[in-house]
């Protein structure tokens, strides 16, 4: 067995205590001691591994992001200590199951919370987690029943469901009762049907799309009111972009390295925060178009502009640059 540290300060591990075999052993108030003392920023235990309630309030007392990894078995009552942690995120990638029991427990974790090897989910089980207040993260489920949509819906802080690829309009209709970010970054198609209920989100929109975003489906979206993301979108059409254009509030397009003409004059409209991060050129007649947006621009992963997009773009005091073309 092999309990480590990671110092994200320094993007390293560092062996500890124990040996290579998968043997599980407990890990001692003493060494839990020491570990807490010494992490920097992350502290990450890798199992397989036994945690007593008494190791588990001293892991609590550690100032930053707590990892559990590897096969780890977590009774309600030390998940309940470990809930008390609120100095970072608490990520407890050794839950593989989620008895209502265990769910009960972490709901009265305050802070982050991640789940991301957590591939089935009850309803009783999520009934359970939804009464967790702040960041929920359930990274691992890759489907998912109207039932614990439903429960999901009930909590109140952000939802993660990133690993969820499609979604229909039952489960749409549910988590957009979410009060809270919710983050569907996974979604490689969106039927104009789900947008539709999705764009009744109060809060902050995350949806991925890694297909050709068609008009109907971006004039669905567009009725959002409130921040708005479109993720892994490697391209967009002129229709689209008219469409999306009308959101009302921050835009934000990632994965699209290059804009045409057309794209740039429709995205220029829109009124907002505009957020195209995943662009590494542009032309000058699309610099030209997106230099009279009204509303930051973030522009600052740009690689390369003509010396004419340069002096464009640098016309208009909300575009954010890379500090080579500032």
């Amino acid at each position: 067995m092999r309990w480590a540290i990671m110092a994200a300060s320094m993007a390293m591990a560092v062996p500890a205590f124990g040996d290579d075999t998968d043997e599980i052993k407990p890990l001692s108030v003493e060494q839990a001691t020491e570990l807490v003392k010494a992490a920097e920023r992350m502290l990450v235990l890798d199992g397989p591994m036994m945690i007593s309630p008494e190791v588990a309030e001293i892991l609590t007392r550690y100032e930053g992001t707590l990892v559990l990894n590897g096969p780890t078995t977590l009774t309600p009552e030390v998940a309940e200590i470990l809930a008390k942690h609120d100095k970072g995120m608490l990520v407890l990638d050794c839950v593989e199951s989620m008895p209502p029991e265990l769910a009960e427990s972490l709901a009265k974790h305050r802070g982050e919370l991640w789940l991301n090897q957590l591939t089935t989910l009850s309803e009783e089980a999520a009934e359970g987690l939804a009464k967790q207040t702040g960041s929920l993260q359930l990274n691992g489920l890759m489907t998912l029943s109207v039932g614990v949509a439903e429960a999901l819906a009930k909590h109140d802080g952000t939802v993660g469901l990133h690993c969820l690829t499609t979604l229909s309009t039952a489960d749409a209709e549910a988590l957009a009762k979410v009060r809270g970010l919710l983050g569907l970054t996974g979604l490689m198609t969106l039927s104009p049907e789900a947008a539709e209920a999705l764009a009744k989100h109060e809060d902050t929109l995350f949806v991925g799309c890694s297909v050709m975003l068609s008009r109907r489906v971006a004039e669905a979206l567009a009725k959002h009111r409130g921040t708005l993301g479109v993720f892994n979108l490697d391209t967009i059409s002129e229709e689209a972009a008219t469409a999306l254009a009308k959101h009302r509030g921050d835009l934000m397009l990632k994965g699209i390295r290059a804009l045409s003409t057309e794209v740039a004059v429709a995205l220029s409209k829109h009124e907002g925060s505009l957020d195209l991060l995943g662009l590494t050129t542009l032309t000058d007649e699309a610099a030209a178009s997106i230099s009279q947006h009204r509303g930051e621009v973030n522009l600052r992963r740009l690689e390369a502009l003509s010396a004419e997009a340069v002096e464009m773009l640098r016309s208009n005091p909300d575009i954010r640059l890379p500090e080579k073309f500032r």
